[in-house]
């Protein structure tokens, strides 16, 4: 739906706080009930105590239209429609013509009573009523009316209709902003891009603050493959929505993740209001699988703006996937206590929580959460699934049995709980049954995304072909989503295809897949488990950093960083300059005639022994020659991060060197690799520009 521009109301809740003052002096004395209703409706009153007053009222005055109102209002609120429609037919019924309500507005109640219902034409019927009555009487209305007229027409596909109603809101007012993009999101459902993008950029000249003007031309621009266009209108979106939708935008952001994060950077250099910004800054780490980094913004958010359930949440999810489930536990158990009394945010966290334990294999506190997501919510599927699972994986199959049975009566069209099930009936021997599971998950997982298991059931059901095929078609939908290629290993290895399931395992490493721990205890991969091809992939990527490097050419013309660090002069006339290594603040000396650098053992061996250098990072021997013309022999690491102000180079080889009395040597040649790189003898200041 298209948001409007200003945030009305509903248009009863505008009727009670505009009549409401006034009501008193055109009813009677005995209307004293419905005024305390009202009164109550006003201040978030309890409504058992709001509908009390209404049939006292009713008892005074049984034919009052504006009391049957206020009740469809109560009704409406509580989702129960089919009191609501009788209590509006009835005020329609004794409608009078000083009433509260007016009569355009009992029909648009109606019919939005009626949208909600899907009952379309119902609905388009009442619509067209108000939009006729509003014309004589409430002109101010006019547009909203046409607006949901138009947005029911949409959910019929039926664009002509909408762009007519949207074609009507012009006429009422030509620079209607909201009837434009409504305009726009036909031709876009049309596949007319190019008038499309002619009417937005029109839009945009009106009131350039109206966020739905970049919500729909980043849309365009990616549709029609102009990626950097797209991600200029998703961070423009991103800055003038209250709410800007993260489902639009990273799926854009992803596309060219480097180009992105330098925007977003730009962002955060120039603008006031960090906190957003990097926000998404870690987002689109996240979105490029680097979790380490994004582990760092968030500990750097909690300092700097203290704890939040969100920061706690997302750094727990992060911790998830590089396999670090205690300290994702440890990050999500403070996201619970943050959250307070809020039931339904408890039970998806909570549910959270187990989910870690149970990829830990932790199976016991697993059940115990999971036990605990069920008291809160006792309708839902999803814990009974899971602490069946954990139940089966710890070996207790009659439990898990009894979870699967119970998951299925709360809610049978979930077809994960059918996969376990039929899972556990065949291991019991029972075809039959499991067979009855498997084809039921075939009856309701008839859509290609990443969350079906279809596959599955076909691989269980020896349907081997269809399900490669299926699993195939979920990765064309989403070719750079590690998940469905990781889903492809576990399936090719229960094929016994070990060799294919492997390398399914390689793509997804290589896409970022690096939930160690989860495979660890994925009873799929038991299969492979003991192949040394598969140790020696596990091995492989356990030692591999993921990073988003912002390499690109593209993105080197676009935006430029400009790093200004001030520099300590020497007695000998060289520079100290303080910097990061791999998160360890230390000094370097810049040395312009050197074309390496080196850093000393003390330095190396501290860094190594505090785990600033992983063992990975250690490549080996090689010589090298200092000044005297003297070979030495020294050990060869990477430094995966060096920070120097604001600029960032990483992967830098650097010599371990026995004598050398400054901790880092840098020289110019290195930093180059920087970007521009200018030396201010004056101010004694280093600075770095970047693009």
């Amino acid at each position: 739906m298209i948001k409007k521009i200003k945030n009305y109301l509903l248009i009863i809740l505008l009727l009670f706080v505009g009549n409401c003052n006034s009501y008193g002096q055109k009813k009677l004395a005995s209307d004293y009930n419905l005024k305390k209703a009202i009164e109550l409706l006003q201040n978030d009153g309890d409504e058992k105590e709001v509908m009390k007053y209404l049939d006292l009222q009713l008892g005074e005055t049984p034919q009052n239209a504006d009391v049957y109102m206020t009740k469809a209002t109560v009704y409406r609120k509580q989702k129960r429609y089919d009191m609501a429609l009788s209590s509006i037919n009835k005020a329609l019924k004794f409608y009078q013509k000083n009433g509260m309500f007016p009569k355009y507005s009992m029909y648009w109640w109606r019919a939005s009573i009626y949208e909600k219902l899907e009952e379309y034409d119902k609905a388009l019927a009442d619509y067209g009523t108000t939009y006729k009555i509003a014309l004589k009487e409430a002109l101010e209305n006019i547009s909203d009316i046409l607006y949901q007229r138009a947005q029911v027409y949409f959910n019929l596909k039926d664009y002509e209709a909408a762009d007519a109603d949207y074609r009507l809101m012009l006429k009422h007012n030509e620079a209607d902003q909201v009837a434009m993009i409504g305009l726009v999101r036909n031709m876009m459902e049309r596949g007319e891009y190019d008038k499309a993008l002619e009417l937005v950029n029109k839009c945009e000249k009106y009131n350039a603050d109206y966020d739905e003007i970049y919500r729909f031309r980043m849309q365009i621009y990616d549709k029609t493959d102009e990626t950097d266009k797209a991600i200029d209108d998703a961070i423009a979106y991103f800055d003038k929505s209250d709410n800007p939708s993260s489902e639009l935008i990273n799926p854009i952001l992803k596309k060219h993740l480097s180009y992105a994060l330098a925007l977003v950077n730009a962002k955060i250099a120039h603008e006031n209001d960090h906190y957003g910004w990097k926000m998404l800054r870690t987002t689109i780490y996240e979105l490029g699988n680097d979790y380490v980094r994004a582990i760092t913004a968030y500990n750097d958010i909690e300092k700097e703006y203290g704890a939040s359930p969100m920061i706690y949440y997302n750094r727990a999810d992060c911790y998830n996937e590089i396999g670090n489930m205690e300290r994702a536990v440890a990050d999500m158990t403070k996201s619970i206590e943050l959250a307070e009394n809020n039931k339904k945010h408890l039970y998806f966290l909570i549910n959270r929580r187990a989910d870690y334990y149970r990829k830990g294999g932790n199976y016991k506190n697993a059940i115990e959460d999971y036990t605990t997501a069920v008291e809160l919510d006792p309708t839902n599927a999803y814990s009974y699934y899971a602490r069946g699972w954990s139940y089966e994986l710890s070996g207790d199959d009659d439990a898990a049995m009894k979870d699967y049975n119970a998951g299925i009566d709360v809610d049978s069209e979930y077809p994960y709980i059918f996969l376990n099930r039929g899972s556990l009936y065949l291991k019991r021997g029972d075809t039959e049954k499991a067979h009855a599971d498997f084809e039921e998950i075939i009856r309701q997982d008839t859509v290609v995304m990443d969350s079906s298991c279809r596959h599955y059931a076909l691989h269980f059901l020896g349907r081997d072909k269809e399900a490669e095929e299926w699993i195939d078609h979920i990765i064309e939908q989403e070719p750079t989503n590690k998940g469905n290629y990781y889903d492809k290993a576990c399936l090719l290895a229960r094929m016994g295809r070990h060799g294919e399931s492997v390398e399914a395992l390689r793509h997804a490493f290589e896409l970022g897949y690096r939930s160690f721990a989860h495979i660890e205890h994925d009873d799929d991969m038991d299969p492979i488990r003991e192949l040394p091809e598969f140790k020696h992939l596990i091995e492989e990527y356990k030692a591999k950093p993921i990073r988003i490097e912002a390499d690109d050419e593209q993105t080197k013309d676009k935006i430029e960083r400009v790093s200004e660090i001030q520099m300590k002069k020497m007695y000998s006339g060289i520079y100290e300059i303080p910097c990061t290594i791999n998160e360890l603040s230390l000094k370097f000396i810049f040395d312009t005639g050197a074309s390496s650098v080196t850093i000393s053992s003390v330095e190396a061996n501290f860094m190594l022994k505090n785990g600033y250098l992983q063992d990975a990072d250690i490549k080996g021997k090689e010589h090298y020659s200092v000044a005297t013309g003297e070979i030495y022999e020294g050990t060869t690491i990477r430094l995966r991060e060096i920070k120097i102000g604001d600029a960032i180079l990483r992967n830098v080889d650097a010599s371990v060197v026995h004598n050398q009395q400054a901790p880092l040597l840098l020289g110019q040649s290195v930093l180059e690799r920087f970007g521009t790189v200018t030396i201010d003898n004056i101010n004694s200041k280093l600075i770095i520009k970047q693009k």
